[in-house]
């Protein structure tokens, strides 16, 4: 994966400055420069005189001080000597010229109003930080210098280290989707914290974020600019986009690190089973009120564990919701800690401890870091004056603790959350319902009516539009569940759908086209805070009612906004809507920006006729396929399973199949094969997935025994390198054991060239440029 050059950032061979140090800051990142980077990999030029000293020097990364200094001219000499990244000190906004010249090299930029970065396991720090993080499994990425500042203050007072972390600032060119790109491919990081002020692209974004989320935990904090417009606090459509995406939002930077705590040092929490303890009946209250401040309901022990806690510290008292150790020495506190800690019905404990006479902090700490089930302990010291020796030799010792019992609960939603999230991101939908719009014919009526003049369809319009997506029907006698629906542009996300229950008088909840049946019910569900009215079927036939209205802002471009209600009644039946609102443009805005989430690729569907003229039927890939997927796996002999996993597996899991079918088809080509008189099952499936750069993409085609010899595997891969041409994929490749002849014969005769791989003695690596690819197809692909 290249990522295109911002590796150079992160692991420079050779540095140049220009510029004099100008303020503070500057100064800071010359000093931090010139401690971490060896003499003789630095050149610092400060006069025109002194260019000539750097005319045999090769620099990887060039740092700009002085905007006088970036120049046009500079940076094409820059990226023609072989510099690949530039970190953008000034404060002068980058010029559209600059990145002009920047392009052809590929040469990256960071900044404008950069922190900088800091890459710990090397040492390299090119920050204006004053402090030094601790290495650690962290990648922390803002786009503020202030907040990256107050971060690192944060993370070393919990003790908490980075493998990196970033300011992206103005984001002319590097911007936190290329960061989490980086992220979630850096195998050194295992958790990725972020700060979010401003999202430019929001495909873009969406895209590197499912990605990032689906390998490691993403936490992120929103912050919004005093100027910005709207409503104050957090945008719920942002909260809306990161849950969609499968990153933990936190409330505020405290909230951050707190939940950031949770996910390093509390591996085994993946519900809300904690047992709260204390030291006291008034400290336990302190715990289970904050339990069920934040909706949770402490656990309780096993009976069998009940009746022998006594045994373990005979002054502990179990108070249902919590146990008292009341005031047990040291040593039966230890004793009752672990044999908690010991129960099936816990996950963690929350430890509230108060410093009465007796029992002060200090030895507790000590003991509890030196005991074996420490990583499932969340401590609380009460109290200040020694509370806060105790919370900084807890942080030392790796305990996960937090400074309020309201804090560690909320700590525990949100990791929690995050595996909520997994989960979500990987549910199987059920089918879409079926949609027979005559896309083109509305599209053409809708520009017409839209040049004419047009900006809101009649009532005639809307309710012929509406029914052409299956939303419509006559009023039913019976008492209806009734929703408010709207679709606007929202400025950072393009176009949004909004529901809300207005009987319930409750926020609305938000979404983005397209949207499946879990999402639409997710939805549904978000709008009335869990409290559904009406029966299961109006229910379903609503959250079926927004999958079609979200197929229709994805088809439509020339939908500029919709307001309607929209009502079912007990038996499914779907209510016409009344006074629908739909505004219309003639000037559409781009599919990128108009929506977040990448659309599904129905054009890429055709019907292929191959030898012995058997016909099959191509498309790409649908979450809901993940049933037909499981069925191809499972169908195949274990001498296929290993030529196309490399590896002989026994069962495929959901896990495995929900990361073939649920693709991102901004990044990835997976394509399907059903025979033309069973669409009901799979012959095969080939995929393309391409670097987050699109400068490579790994392919890979599976046949299923019963359907080898048509040149099905052929037709795929030809479909396969036609998208990547189209795409603008500079290198398409495949690795291939070297057993395998048939795929290997395959390749060679489509163009491709064996080269020995670098990684695996076993196997080979294909490879062929798209451009060279000449298809010999003429059908659709």
């Amino acid at each position: 994966m290249t990522l295109r050059n911002i590796d150079a950032l992160f692991h420079p061979r050779g540095v140049v400055i220009y510029g004099a140090a100008d303020g503070e800051a500057q100064s800071q990142l010359l000093r931090n420069i010139e401690a971490s980077v060896a003499p003789d990999q630095y050149r610092h030029v400060t006069s025109r005189a002194g260019l000539a000293k750097i005319d045999n020097f090769e620099a990887r990364l060039a740092v700009i001080m002085d905007a006088s200094w970036g120049t046009e001219a500079r940076i094409d000499a820059l990226g023609a000597r072989g510099c690949r990244a530039v970190l953008w000190a000034a404060n002068r906004r980058i010029s559209g010229k600059v990145l002009r010249a920047a392009q052809p090299y590929n040469l990256r930029l960071l900044g404008s109003r950069t922190a900088g970065i800091v890459q710990t396991r090397l040492g390299n720090n090119f920050s204006t930080l004053a402090l030094e993080p601790r290495p650690g499994k962290v990648a922390l990425i803002t786009q503020s210098q202030s907040l990256a500042a107050a971060s690192l203050d944060w993370a070393l007072g919990r003790n908490i280290g980075f493998s990196w972390l970033a300011c992206s600032g103005a984001e002319a060119d590097i911007d936190i989707a290329d960061l989490l790109d980086y992220a979630a491919l850096d195998p050194r990081t295992r958790a990725i914290v972020l700060q979010v002020g401003q999202i430019r692209s929001p495909r873009k974004f969406m895209s590197s974020a499912r990605a990032a989320a689906r390998v490691k935990p993403v936490l992120v904090l929103q912050t919004r600019r005093a100027v910005d417009d709207g409503p104050l606090g957090p945008d719920p459509v942002r909260s809306a986009a990161f849950a969609r995406a499968g990153l933990v939002e936190c409330e505020n930077l405290g909230g951050l690190f707190d939940g950031l705590a949770a996910m390093e040092l509390l591996p085994t929490v993946g519900s809300h089973r904690v047992v709260v303890v204390g030291n006291g009946a008034g400290a336990c209250a302190l715990g289970t009120d904050a339990m069920f401040r934040h909706a949770i309901e402490p656990a309780r022990l096993s009976s069998e564990s009940r009746e022998t806690l006594t045994t373990k510290a005979p002054q502990a008292a179990d108070l249902g919701v919590a146990i008292d150790i009341g005031r047990s020495d040291l040593k039966d506190t230890l004793s009752a800690l672990a044999h908690i800690c010991r129960d099936d019905n816990v996950d963690a404990v929350l430890f509230v401890h108060s410093p009465i006479a007796g029992q002060p902090h200090e030895p507790m700490v000590k003991a509890i870091a030196e005991a074996e089930f420490s990583h499932r302990i969340m401590t609380v010291w009460l109290g200040l004056h020694t509370a806060l020796a105790a919370r900084a030799a807890s942080a030392q010792a790796r305990l996960a603790t937090f400074a309020s019992a309201d804090d560690a609960v909320r700590a525990v939603r949100y990791r929690a959350r995050y595996q909520f999230t997994r989960e979500l991101l990987t549910a199987t939908p059920p089918p879409d319902p079926t949609v027979t719009a005559d896309v083109d014919s509305l599209r053409e009526r809708l520009t017409m009516l839209a040049s004419g003049g047009v900006e809101w369809l009649s009532s005639d319009e809307a309710s012929h539009l509406l029914s052409a997506y299956g939303i419509a029907g006559e009023t039913p006698a019976e008492t209806a569940v009734r929703v408010r629906v709207r679709v606007y542009r929202h400025a950072e996300f393009g176009m949004v759908m909004s529901v809300r229950d207005e009987a319930l008088g409750i926020d609305p909840a938000y979404g983005f086209a397209p949207l499946d049946a879990l999402l639409a019910r997710r939805m549904l569900e978000g709008a009335s805070a869990g409290r559904l009215r009406g029966t299961r079927a109006a229910f379903e036939a609503l959250a079926q009612a927004l999958v079609r209205l979200g197929k229709m802002v994805v088809d439509l471009p020339q939908l500029a906004g919709l307001d309607i209600r929209v009502a079912a009644g007990p038996r499914g039946r779907l209510q016409a809507p009344a006074d629908s609102l739909i505004e219309i443009t003639d000037k559409p805005i781009a599919e990128r920006d108009r929506l977040a989430m990448s659309p599904y690729p129905a054009r890429m569907r055709h019907i292929v006729s191959l030898r012995g003229d058997t016909r099959y039927i191509v498309r790409a890939i649908r979450p809901s396929d993940e049933p037909l997927v499981l069925d191809l796996l499972e169908s195949l002999s274990p001498e296929e399973i290993r030529l196309r996993f490399f590896n002989f597996i026994r069962h495929f899991s959901h896990d495995m199949a929900a990361r073939i079918t649920q693709v991102d088809y901004d990044r990835e080509v997976s394509l399907v094969v059903s025979p033309y008189d069973r669409p009901d099952a799979l012959a095969g499936m080939g995929t393309l997935i391409a670097d987050p750069d699109n400068v490579e993409a790994e392919f890979a085609i599976l046949v299923h025994r019963d359907h080898t010899g048509v040149g099905l595997g052929r037709h795929l891969l030809d479909c396969l390198l036609r998208q990547a041409s189209a795409r603008g994929t500079e290198i398409v490749y495949g690795d291939v054991l070297a057993q395998n002849r048939p795929m290997l014969q395959l390749a060679r005769s489509l163009g491709f060239k064996v080269k020995r791989s670098l990684d695996d003695a076993s196997s080979v690596r294909v490879e062929i440029p798209s451009r060279d690819y000449h298809s010999p197809s003429k059908g659709t692909g």
